[in-house]
């Protein structure tokens, strides 16, 4: 106990301690932690499946953040990864939660660059918890119209920080185990066309279509006389699919079912995390021949979330490798809009454009909206396809207010840049899109890379999904310079920037090939910049932090509110920032689920100080004026819309 004292006094003062020369380290300092992130509203729209019909009715599973933190005993170098049963990490979430971290502990114990957090992708979580208007728009909800959600978004931030600092205080000496096994016919591969057009002489070393080896860690503290288990993190490759776009049940799916069994039948509390991996093109629905539409989803989430916790019993009980070694990390930002590719002269990135089949989803989870195939190449497109690639310009410039008009849009697909994504035909490019506007960025550029070190195990951190191939191949990549015992691939960490497929798959066009956002160079370029990486950490030696995205606090993105003008319509509010606000009389057609807020109104407003605080009271007026209130009955039906403010 007194020696855990001291430990706790030195670990939570604000002051770091210098690094020192590492000794051979097989017991580390060890926190784990949990905590609920689970928004309970009514009517949120659901991220994953972009089916804006898509909006939560009730909770049938909570939601939570799980935390590591692995501290060497000596110099007290740590890293902190943090599995949440979310659709992915997003660079908001992340900057604000060190924010407050660094507000609890000072400016160096948890940072950018030791702190990983990641999504095990379930698609049956609120979204709205990142700044890129595409991932939020896609959203259902409210009037289908989708949109950041602060509620959601305190409610993960503030989770994943109670988390870390429940880690935080528990941090005492304990030790690692490590232990890996395989699953058969959990997961299988979706798009066979795209995985087996890469080289014959690749796909015959492996024995299958899917990554399914799951990596697993035991986490146990070091008592007097035994040793007491804390936790468990594993990876595994599949998509948490399984509760279809008809469920609107809060759930983490395959990956939060299997969590939830591993801890109801511990002997003792224990934090167990099931993350993801290069689940990319696998989809636990092929097995059975259709999507989900609701007849069978809980039988298929119990089915792979059942075959995940078997394997992970067996490899926590049996696991007694231990492992051992210094801990480091690297981090840094790259911008994907262009990355020259040293191995390729004249062979780049480029910035983000989506293929048509974008819009056909994967067509083994989920039902598209319109009538689309996967597969459609620039050579294959038929003459029906290429007409409602004609009307996709259109289609984005409504979707997206403030988007170029087709003219403008194409005037900017300069020959280069079609050939930069071919043989993908370009139904809309989030990439061109005018800064100028409200809703840019439409999806990021700067995005995220990071290697954590813990001994002889390493873990690279991907900022979107990756094919089962393509990961392979970046761990091959980050591999070559570490030569690590054993080396996990967390998806969906940090950010979210669509699909990564191999050059080869890229050319099929299927799905994620036509969601690879910055063309077939696109593993390549991580492959390159994540190999830079592992050398500098190899060689000990810093990286540039890069420069990240723009800085985005959560109340420069809002909710949606429906107006209707008493005497005309649209509503118009217009005020000279110098003067007086008027008062304008307005009824609240449809008031968001969050109506006890208070929300900034958009940028052009910002220098005038107005701002918008919702509360439901008994009227349904509306006034105008330096401090606007909303008052609605609680019988009006939910929405969500912004007022385009004039200028």
């Amino acid at each position: 106990m007194a020696m855990g004292s001291v430990l706790l006094n030195q670990l939570s003062g604000h002051s770091y301690q210098p690094e020192v020369a590492s000794q051979p380290i097989s017991n580390y300092l060890i926190g784990v932690g949990k905590s609920d992130i689970t928004d309970p509203a009514i009517g949120l729209g659901m991220q994953g499946m972009a089916d804006k019909n898509q909006r939560t009715t009730g909770v049938e599973s909570r939601l939570f953040a799980k935390v590591f933190i692995v501290a060497e005993p000596v110099s007290f170098k740590r890293v902190a990864i943090v599995s949440t049963d979310l659709w992915s990490g997003t660079h908001i979430v992340k900057q604000e939660v060190v924010e407050r971290l660094q507000k609890i502990y000072g400016p160096e114990l948890y940072q950018l660059d030791n702190l990983l957090i990641s999504g095990t992708h379930t698609h049956s979580g609120p979204g709205g918890y990142t700044h890129y208007y595409l991932y939020n728009h896609t959203l259902g909800g409210p009037n289908k119209t989708g949109g950041f959600d602060r509620h959601n978004f305190e409610s993960i931030v503030a989770g994943i920080v109670s988390a870390i600092e429940q880690a935080h205080n528990q941090l005492a000496p304990g030790k690692i185990y490590v232990n890996r096994g395989h699953i058969e016919d959990c997961g299988r591969q979706r798009s066979p066309e795209a995985y087996f057009r890469n080289p014959e002489s690749e796909l015959y070393q492996y024995g299958s279509d899917t990554d399914n080896e799951m990596l697993l860690l035991k986490f146990v503290h070091l008592t007097d006389t035994n040793e007491k288990p804390l936790g468990l993190l594993n990876w595994y490759a599949i998509h948490p699919t399984d509760r279809g776009q008809y469920n609107t049940l809060v759930t983490g799916d395959n990956k939060g079912y299997a969590a939830e069994l591993f801890e109801e039948k511990a002997y003792e509390p224990i934090v167990a995390a099931f993350a993801n991996a290069n689940c990319g093109d696998v989809s636990g629905n092929v097995a059975f021949g259709s999507i989900p539409t609701g007849a069978d989803d809980i039988e298929r989430m119990k089915k792979h979330g059942g075959q995940q916790y078997q394997l992970a019993q067996t490899l926590f009980d049996q696991a007694t490798e231990e492992l051992h070694g210094s801990i480091d990390y690297r981090h840094t930002f790259i911008d994907m809009s262009h990355i020259e590719i040293k191995d390729r002269p004249g062979k780049r990135t480029w910035p983000a454009a989506l293929g048509i089949s974008f819009a056909a989803g994967s067509s083994e989870d989920s039902k598209p909206p319109i009538p689309i195939r996967e597969g459609i190449t620039i050579r294959s497109i038929t003459e029906d396809e290429a007409s409602i690639l004609a009307f996709s310009g259109l289609i984005a410039a409504i979707e997206v207010p403030g988007a170029e008009l087709p003219g403008q849009f194409d005037s900017k697909l300069t020959p280069d840049f079609i050939d930069g994504h071919a043989p993908k035909p370009i139904a809309f490019a989030p990439g061109l899109a005018n800064p100028e506007t409200d809703f840019f960025p439409i999806t990021p550029k700067e995005l995220p890379i990071q290697i954590l070190k813990i001994g002889n195990l390493v873990l690279t951190g991907i900022p979107g999904e990756i094919t089962t191939m393509a990961g392979r191949r970046l761990k091959a990549a980050v591999q070559a310079e570490l030569n690590a015992d054993y080396l996990a691939l967390a998806a969906y960490s940090n950010a979210f920037s669509q699909y990564i497929t191999t050059f080869e798959e890229y050319q099929g066009q299927h799905y994620e090939g036509a969601s690879t956002l910055f063309g077939p160079y696109t593993l390549m370029a991580y492959q390159q910049e994540f190999r830079k990486l592992a050398a500098a950490m190899k060689q000990g030696q810093l990286v540039s932090p890069g420069i990240g995205p723009q800085s985005i606090t959560p109340k420069t993105t809002l909710p949606r509110i429906t107006f209707r003008n008493l005497t005309t319509s649209p509503v118009t509010l217009t005020f000279d920032q110098h003067q007086a606000a008027p008062t304008v009389n307005l009824e609240a057609l449809t008031v968001p689920p969050k109506a006890d807020l208070a929300w900034m109104m958009p940028k052009e407003y910002l220098d005038s100080g107005v701002k918008v605080k919702f509360d439901r009271t008994n009227s349904t007026y509306i006034s105008v004026n330096d401090l606007v209130t909303i008052h609605s009955n609680l019988n009006i039906e939910v929405s969500s819309y912004r007022p385009s403010p004039l200028t």
